[in-house]
């Protein structure tokens, strides 16, 4: 059984791609990591590969904590930052284990986990994952070091089905497959897709971003998380001081 991790960019509907064409329908799992601070073209995106591979996607909203992403940054009282990615690990890879532990483990079936990570991407990901082969089984702890106890590790492992892939290797093998890509690729604020904006990415992104119609509705929420708890939302490459929201 492969569970593919699903998030509406075209790296995550490469390995779903793959798995499909090498498996039964049957035996693949997607599953989206629902944040709630996700585009309406992400969600519809997702119906769309829905209805393309005749498939059902399950989603995770924050797990057993139940949170999205502006609910979760009131209870923690911040917004993310760079050395604070309490979105990634709480929306993400809590998120991710506790639907496991939910709804497939008991024990004794066993799951590929097919991430879309690609050393191309950035530096941090070259670095991290240099060693790392794509055609290679690796332990969850190996990528998210102590986030699975003995037990789930033991029925989980990890592969990297296009770790060695460009970018266009990418849209080329989606074109060259028939599979539609989310539009958002076409809006050409991002070279990727997720949340909306990302608020670990780069001030010229979500410049970009928040100058959209939806971006102004994002931009009115921030604002509104700003009152709620008392803190000035800092684009996370940009210097201490005011809101750089505020200027726009």
């Amino acid at each position: 059984m492969v569970i593919v991790p699903v998030s509406g960019g075209k790296d995550s509907t490469a390995c779903l791609t793959i798995a499909l064409k090498r498996y039964d329908k049957k035996d693949i799992i997607p599953v989206f990591y629902d944040t709630g601070w996700e585009h309406e073209a992400t969600y519809k995106y997702l119906r769309t590969l829905e209805d393309h591979f005749r498939i059902n996607i399950y989603r995770t909203v924050g797990g057993k904590r139940g949170k999205t992403l502006p609910e979760l940054i009131k209870s923690i009282g911040k917004f993310p930052y760079g050395l604070g990615r309490f979105c990634t690990m709480y929306l993400k890879q809590y998120a991710f284990k506790d639907w496991y532990k939910d709804f497939l483990y008991d024990g004794k079936q066993c799951y590929e986990v097919w991430f879309g990570m690609r050393t191309g991407e950035g530096h941090q990901r070259a670095r991290k994952y240099k060693d790392f082969d794509p055609g290679e089984l690796y332990d969850m702890a190996d990528l998210f070091p102590r986030r699975y106890n003995k037990k789930l590790r033991a029925t989980l492992s990890v592969r990297l089905p296009i770790l060695d892939w460009t970018t266009e290797d990418v849209f080329s093998f989606l074109k060259q497959e028939g599979i539609p890509i989310n539009p958002l690729y076409d809006e050409g604020t991002n070279d990727r897709v997720g949340c909306y904006p990302c608020m670990l990415a780069g001030r010229g992104v979500q410049e970009k971003m928040l100058a959209t119609p939806f971006g102004q509705k994002r931009l009115a929420e921030i604002k509104e998380l700003e009152e709620a708890i008392g803190e000035k939302y800092k684009m996370y490459d940009t210097d201490q001081g005011s809101c750089e929201l505020c200027k726009m």
